[in-house]
């Protein structure tokens, strides 16, 4: 059965303006759990949103629930072709309630670091499957009286290579009449690919923006992270200054601590100079190991010698508190084992 989006299914149907405000109500704020709770459109015009819509993309397949309770990590099976991706709820003490979605299955970026990477590229997820992502967690959080606050496009992939479908889903989450969040309350994370990037702020975006830097200079990135040797680390400092000077919102820069690779004070000093004079924040992360690679997470002795340099010169930093180490909220880890696993069933038939 072909599946049509709700636009096309508006305009098949020619629908008037105050159908499509109720199908908006019912989805986006009521959050009803299927076609049939509809209940403002006659039978007949569910029935055919039956046929015709998927009500939702995903197929919930496992729900990892850390022993402190403020990770939710949720392994979903696609409909259209049955791969699996992942998304996390991180539930704050301050009261946020992060969604972190995926934008693909696997990662073609292949960082030498990441669990996602190392799964290959599995396909492009559709806005209506990003967005699925965030409505899982707010009917979840529903019956707790509570809701999403903020989303990160932090998951599985690279958000500016399939940045169309991106686009389509932040319209969603940012229209009033759908999950009305504030521009501000959406992050998008790159590892550094400049022209859809500058696309991204042409078009309109401003949102948060976090990089993927985890090397403070050109050589050191380019061995860790493919993506730098087409586009050198100077370039993208250049790109991101445009867009601070633009917004005046400060970028946040990820920066994962890996054994003796990135967390000497020599690489501390060169953070120094790289931002000492920019609006930004270092995001400094504990590595979580993968099997794929030998690389282990910095020392804490290590990690204080490292920020102390960076509060010795003023340079603004935290360290990420480690969330959902016991479900693996790192990505990929789980997606990429449930992946191979269902792969392995296959051949073996």
């Amino acid at each position: 059965m072909h599946m049509i989006s709700q636009q096309e299914f508006f305009t098949k149907y020619d629908l008037p303006q105050y159908r499509r405000q109720q199908f908006s109500q019912a989805v986006y704020k009521d959050l009803i759990p299927n076609w049939d709770e509809l209940t403002t459109w006659s039978k007949d015009l569910r029935d055919k949103l039956q046929n015709e819509i998927e009500f939702n993309t995903l197929i919930l397949e496992k729900e990892l629930i850390s022993k402190r309770q403020d990770t939710i990590k949720v392994l979903f099976k696609r409909k259209f072709d049955g791969q699996r991706i992942e998304t996390v709820l991180m539930r704050h003490a301050d009261g946020r309630n992060t969604v972190c979605v995926s934008c693909m299955v696997g990662c073609p970026v292949n960082c030498q670091f990441c669990a996602t990477g190392k799964m290959g590229f599995g396909g492009n997820l559709s806005a209506a499957e990003i967005v699925d992502q965030v409505l899982h967690f707010q009917r979840w959080l529903k019956p707790h009286d509570a809701h999403v606050t903020n989303v990160v496009y932090m998951g599985m992939g690279e958000p500016m290579l399939n940045l169309a479908n991106v686009q389509g889903s932040i319209d969603v989450l940012i229209d009033p009449a759908m999950l009305g969040l504030g521009a501000r309350r959406l992050t998008i994370s790159t590892s550094g690919y400049i022209p859809q990037f500058k696309k991204l702020v042409a078009d309109g975006f401003r949102g948060r923006v976090a990089i993927s830097l985890h090397a403070p200079n050109q050589e050191l990135r380019a061995q860790m992270m493919p993506v730098a040797k087409i586009f050198p680390l100077d370039k993208l400092i250049e790109a991101l200054d445009d867009y601070v000077a633009l917004t005046n919102k400060r970028v946040t820069y990820e920066y994962i601590m890996i054994k003796n690779v990135n967390d000497q004070v020599e690489h501390a000093l060169q953070l120094v100079d790289l931002f000492k004079n920019r609006l930004a924040h270092i995001n400094l992360i504990p590595y979580n190991p993968i099997r794929e690679e030998s690389f282990e997470r910095s020392l804490p002795e290590q990690i204080r010698k490292f920020t102390s340099v960076l509060n010795e010169h003023g340079v603004e930093h935290t360290i990420r508190v480690t969330m959902g180490d016991d479900v693996n909220a790192a990505c990929g880890q789980l997606a990429d084992r449930e992946n191979k696993k269902h792969e392995a069933k296959r051949i073996k038939i």
